[in-house]
């Protein structure tokens, strides 16, 4: 998904359990890579971030809920 063009909700719907922050933040924020990661060592990002190992990854439902609203999480169902 690019940067510049907003996801449509089946793409996000299709999206899998966890995905990288940079991708995340194209998805949620619209916003390249150095600003994901001035985000994530910020502590500004509006949804949880986990390091494991070398990589940051985002749980989808939270990026889900951020861009479709939490009554359209399908996780919370």
């Amino acid at each position: 998904m690019s940067a510049r063009t907003a996801p449509t909700f089946e793409q996000v719907e299709a999206l899998p359990v966890r995905i990288g922050l940079v991708e995340a933040c194209q998805i949620a924020l619209g916003c390249g890579k150095n600003k994901a990661w001035e985000l994530y060592h910020a502590g500004e990002l509006p949804f949880p971030a986990i390091r494991v190992g070398r990589r940051v990854v985002v749980p989808t439902y939270a990026v889900k809920a951020l861009i479709l609203g939490p009554a359209n999480d399908s996780a919370a169902q």
